[in-house]
């Protein structure tokens, strides 16, 4: 019986510790980042044009790519020695990439806000939309690092 207590209980943990790692890493909401995505989402959002569940759904998908990025390149500055943290940041806001993916946040974002705001998101992109808050907080953290 201690054998089987021992093995539920270890069971146990490595389930924990899944179940925080899916949580860490977007909980199945997030896509590939897609620059091309992300640019026909932008232009249609510039336009005023409609959009569907699915757009909304790739949104999501698109913005929680893009806070999984910034996250972790915040992350690797706050890591860095406290005299390093200026030169390195200089050098990310000069990377292209990286300024790609800021502006899509606040582009998606700002759309992701009105659209939940306004009651446009189905049941399913509410719950997503949501779970993006974990990807908030995890950059929140990093950036208050720096």
């Amino acid at each position: 019986m201690k054998i089987f207590t021992k093995y539920v209980a270890g069971f146990s943990v490595l389930a924990a510790a899944l179940a925080l790692f899916a949580s860490c890493s977007g909980g199945g909401i997030e896509q590939p980042y897609n620059s091309e995505t992300c640019e026909q989402l932008a232009i249609k959002i510039e336009r005023r044009d409609s959009l569907t569940q699915q757009e909304y759904t790739d949104m999501i998908g698109q913005n929680a790519a893009i806070l999984h990025y910034l996250a972790d390149q915040s992350k690797s500055i706050a890591d860095q020695p406290s005299g390093e943290r200026n030169g390195s940041w200089r050098s990310l806001l000069a990377d292209p990439e990286y300024m790609e993916r800021f502006s899509y946040m606040f582009t998606l974002g700002s759309a992701l806000y009105q659209a939940d705001a306004e009651g446009r998101l189905d049941k399913d992109n509410r719950k997503r939309y949501k779970e993006l808050d974990a990807y908030n907080q995890r950059l929140a953290e990093y950036s208050d690092q720096n």
